[in-house]
């Protein structure tokens, strides 16, 4: 066969031929589509700053409301005290004053304070003192003092004549301290309604933000698990509730189905590949069988023919005796090689074409290869196989692939023991267990050796790349680990993998 000639034949089976980008040209939303994100948030906004202007306005309607009732009944209150002026020449000293604090007591003059001296300069009336205001109001009002100074009191005073004959004095002095305190208090109002506007806005604008986002989650998931080469956190995103969020996750499944589509057309040119290894590996194994099979047999039966001819001349005989011995050990290395170039050869289904083995079958193969490294000379390492077929019979059938694939990855991994380990132990663990539609096997090889002592031994040679190529042809994934990592000194390696089938049935 024209190993060549067959290498081009697999690219030209190959759906996409190699180093050609997939087409990845699938519809993707627009760029210049209407984004739902700033819509809902701006929406949010609006409903907020529309109920702060409803709110702003019934609390101003309220507000002047309250400032008309209060004004009117500060000239109400005005009013009055004038008449009592007007009037005092008719009452007595205490009936004037208990009537002008009565007035101040129940709705005085706005930012007017009276205040009676006597003709001895007593004070008889003094302003109503003023309960302490609130501590942000005090705040408002000293920091406005600070920033803007206060105007000087003024002070209007008029002679009030007495039935007595000696006039007291009234003085009406402006108060600027009442007017600033009612101006801090309609601001703080203002501050107020604007802050609890504002915090009401960002509320409401981190929850439909956090609503929105909510779904970045699944899709930052999804992308951790693209990474791992895993698509069905993909395949299996939700709709988006914002068409910014929909429009990645479409471009996430769109990737997900380039990548898928890439990691097939690479696995059925790795499987085309091995396939075209093992016929490469056949060829020569038929060419051995056919040359130096036919040519040592010829030796032998020449060297059995010399010997017989020579049987009274014992030096010569030795010798031709021990050339015989040569082509016989000679013959059994060939066997040996061609059972390891092709390891199916000879079974009953090797010439009817089938595509099924026996479990009995990779059993049989499996102990055969382990055998033959425990019975290795100069070897150092035990070796054993656990082989295990939970719930199969001995009869169920394997597909011949993977049968092959596990051979071959058992075969280079005990080689890679056996050469760069140094280890006392090497297992082979095969486990078989069916489930619906086929079933699954758990291959592993474990020792007690050095480990890898690089993480670019991955890249040399055919050693664990070629187990690694090979087990991802068949549809696994190869995991290595140390077997022992609490030995640093020793910490050995398990090499492991997991292989899906399906039922094959044979003749």
């Amino acid at each position: 066969m024209n190993f060549a000639k067959g290498a081009d034949s697999v690219a030209m089976d190959v759906p996409v031929p190699p180093g050609k980008t997939p087409d990845l040209t699938a519809p993707v939303p627009a760029a210049a589509a209407p984004m739902d994100l700033p819509r809902l948030v701006m929406r949010g906004a609006l409903a907020v700053v529309a109920a702060a202007l409803v709110l702003a306005l019934l609390l101003g309607l309220w507000r002047a409301r309250e400032d008309m009732r209060d004004e009117l009944a500060g000239a109400l209150a005005q009013a009055r005290t004038n008449a009592l002026l007007v009037a005092a020449q008719v009452r007595s000293d205490d009936e004037l004053v208990a009537a002008l604090q009565a007035v101040g007591h129940d709705d005085g003059p706005r930012h007017l304070e009276l205040r009676l001296i006597d003709a001895t300069g007593r004070v008889r009336l003094e302003p109503p003192v003023e309960p302490p205001p609130s501590w942000p109001l005090r705040a408002l009002v000293a920091l406005n003092g600070v920033l803007f100074a206060p105007p000087a009191d003024r002070t209007v005073g008029i002679v009030l004549p007495r039935p007595d004959g000696l006039p007291w004095q009234a003085q009406w002095v402006a108060s600027h301290d009442a007017e600033q305190r009612e101006a801090m208090a309609q601001l703080l109002d203002m501050l107020v309604l604007v802050a609890g506007c504002g915090g009401v806005m960002l509320l409401v604008m981190r929850w439909h933000l956090k609503r929105s986002f909510r779904p970045l989650a699944p899709l930052l998931s999804a992308i951790a698990r693209v990474e791992q080469q895993d698509v069905s956190a993909v395949r299996a995103l939700p709709a988006m509730p914002i068409r910014e969020l929909d429009a990645i996750a479409n471009a996430l499944r769109h990737l997900a189905g380039a990548l898928e589509q890439a990691e097939a057309q690479r696995r059925q040119l790795a499987a085309q590949v091995l396939t075209l290894q093992e016929d490469e590996r056949s060829r020569l194994a038929r060419e051995l069988h056919d040359e130096f099979g036919q040519h040592l047999t010829a030796l032998r039966v020449d060297a059995a023919w010399l010997q017989r001819r020579l049987a009274d001349q014992p030096e010569l005989a030795a010798v031709v005796a021990g050339m015989s011995g040569q082509c016989e050990r000679i013959q059994q290395e060939v066997r040996a090689l061609l059972t390891r170039l092709r390891p199916l050869a000879g079974a009953p289904d090797d010439e009817a074409g089938h595509d099924a083995e026996d479990v009995e079958r990779l059993r049989s193969l499996l102990d055969n290869l382990v055998r033959a490294w425990a019975q290795s000379p100069g070897q150092t390492t035990h070796y054993r196989l656990q082989f295990d077929i939970a719930g199969l019979d001995h009869d169920a059938r394997l597909p011949r692939e993977l049968v092959l694939a596990v051979y071959r990855i058992s075969q280079e991994a005990l080689t890679n023991v056996a050469r760069h380990a140094r280890a006392a132990e090497a297992t082979l663990r095969v486990h078989i267990q069916p489930v619906d539609g086929g079933g699954m096997l758990h291959w592993s090889v474990e020792d007690d050796g050095c480990g890898l002592d690089h993480p670019g031994v991955w890249q040399r040679g055919n050693g664990l790349a070629g187990i690694k190529e090979r087990v991802w042809a068949a549809g696994g994934d190869l995991d290595c680990q140390p077997a022992r990592p609490q030995r640093p000194a020793s910490p050995g390696l398990r090499l492991q993998a997991l292989l899906r089938y399906n039922t094959t049935s044979g003749s």
